[in-house]
């Protein structure tokens, strides 16, 4: 699985895709069943990925826009399963994580890991 990162960013936030990506793997470690994930910054910019697919940003920001559609405001958390696999969708602050997955993972674990990930994340950008 391949990691990208968007190195572009504001002055103060210049390390903060590295920070994505590192938090990323450290989430696929933790998710061995995980097939895709994006870390989705402010102006729904992908800081990070983890997939094969070269379009997944893409397909995670949209999916990111949708469940927000759905709800008529941007949601704290999503999870939507599938016959084929299972979404997760959370946000800390001025980020979300969006997580496909195998069928089947525990959901409760797999969003509590999410979050924690993504709360790391927040909490070093602010102490940045």
């Amino acid at each position: 699985m391949a990691d990208q990162s968007n190195k572009t960013g504001t002055a103060g936030e210049s390390d903060r895709p590295e920070s994505a990506a590192r938090v990323l793997e450290e989430l696929a470690e933790l998710e061995p069943e995980l097939r895709g994930a994006a870390i989705i910054g402010p102006g729904r910019t992908a800081l990070a990925v983890r997939s094969e697919d070269p379009g997944w940003a893409g397909d995670a920001i949209a999916l990111l826009g949708a469940v927000d559609a759905a709800g008529g405001r941007e949601v704290d958390s999503a999870h939507i399963a599938t016959e084929q696999a299972e979404v997760f969708v959370v946000r800390e602050g001025d980020l979300a994580l969006v997580a496909v997955t195998e069928r089947f993972v525990l959901a409760s674990l797999t969003g509590f890991d999410m979050r924690m990930s993504l709360r790391d994340l927040a909490a070093e950008a602010g102490s940045a």
